[in-house]
């Protein structure tokens, strides 16, 4: 089978090849299990240019065709600033022309489209306007009520299936009457993989990693840093960050008063990397206000690494942290609620890692990546018979 795969911006900033958001992770890692499996993938994404680079988890072997970029990104692409809003029309008719000329000329099978409710309606209004194979959109949240509903509600019937990797999408598209098909998919970073045969610390290390915003929750975890940090001077209270235009306050006043409060911002200094963080954690704090993807992989990658994570009781944060067992739900936004969890996991060490080994476990069995090619082509299968 030929397939087609839109992705928006998949390209990033030089030297972040690495670092690269789960919306894209996610069908980049598909894409290699299908072509393993022996169908002709292809990437369509947005041009990029000079001082971007695409991802190492992009499978070399994949051709990569590049289209007009149809939204304004704002200061997103820099990491300066938030998304911008709007799309500009002209570009708008660009990208259209050319995701179907591509799609004509390479007579793709299906058309699979991966990203959130924008992307979904470029995918149904491409059908609108005949492209010439059927459209698959992946959501990896849902976004509603949406502002122009009257035609978005067109798009969206116009697609030929919608999939999701979590219950909680599949729920909330339920919710608006959209059928959603569930599939099945595994976790692309592994920290102990990456970390190899180095040398690993002593567990005695608090990891919250991510970018220091409200929204991720960076200003609950300072308060629970603030208050716990004299309480256990023997563990090292750390923060693993990129840079952000809106960095929550507090971070280095915390690491100048605490001598066992460490910030590490990432491009990380020789001798330290995010899985030697991670492997010397005793557990990981990840509690945020807003999931930007279902499931969010920063939790699920701490728990593949067999460390015990405290997450927000929100979304798909349920369908990943087994609570009590594999680590600890919160109330969401509720700092006292963080803290009390984490002093717990504190007092009782050897329990807790006995949870990071659960945790690992447990990912294994409930998230990998055996059933996605049956799964997804299950889905390919149907629609083109249908359209």
């Amino acid at each position: 089978m030929k397939i087609g795969n839109f992705i928006s911006v998949v390209a990033g900033e030089e030297g972040f090849e690495n670092n690269v958001s789960g919306h894209i992770q996610v069908p980049l890692e598909g894409m290699a299990c299908l072509r393993k499996a022996g169908h002709d993938v292809h990437l369509i994404t947005n041009e990029y240019g000079e001082g971007r680079s695409l991802p190492n988890c992009l499978d070399a072997g994949i051709p990569v065709h590049q289209v007009t970029d149809s939204r304004n990104r704002g200061g997103i692409l820099t990491r300066a600033g938030d998304q911008g809003r709007g799309t500009r029309l002209g570009d708008l008719r660009r990208q259209v022309s050319q995701i179907k000329r591509i799609c004509r000329e390479q007579q793709f099978d299906v058309l699979h489209l991966h990203g959130y409710n924008r992307t979904a309606h470029l995918g149904g209004g491409l059908r609108l306007l005949g492209l010439p194979c059927p459209a698959v959109c992946t959501v990896f949240a849902a976004y509603f009520p949406e502002r122009f509903p009257i035609v978005t509600r067109r798009l969206w019937k116009r697609l030929d299936a919608v999939l999701a990797g979590t219950d909680c999408v599949v729920e909330h598209f339920a919710q608006e009457g959209i059928k959603v098909d569930r599939f099945r998919h595994g976790i692309i970073r592994d920290p102990l993989r990456e970390h190899g045969d180095q040398p690993v610390g002593p567990k005695n290390r608090v990891l919250f990693w991510r970018d220091p915003s409200v929204e991720n929750g960076a200003d609950l975890t300072v308060a629970a840093y603030r208050t716990l940090a004299p309480k256990y001077p023997e563990i090292n209270f750390d923060f693993a960050i990129r840079p952000h235009w809106n960095q929550v306050p507090g971070i280095e006043e915390l690491e100048a008063d605490f001598e066992n409060v460490h910030v590490h911002r990432f491009p990380y200094p020789d001798g330290i990397t995010l899985p030697g963080l991670l492997l010397e954690s005793v557990c990981v704090l990840q509690p945020m206000r807003h999931l930007s993807i279902n499931p969010q992989l920063v939790i699920a990658e701490s728990l593949v690494a067999g460390i015990a994570t405290v997450a927000s009781d929100l979304d798909s944060n349920r369908e990943l942290v087994r609570d009590g067992e594999t680590g600890r739900l919160v109330r969401t936004g509720d700092a006292e609620d963080l803290t009390d969890a984490l002093d717990s996991l504190l007092a009782d060490p050897e329990g807790t890692l006995r949870m990071g080994e659960a945790a690992r476990r447990d990912m294994a069995t409930r998230w990998n990546w055996s059933h996605l090619v049956e799964d997804l082509v299950q889905v390919y299968e149907r629609v083109r018979k249908s359209s």
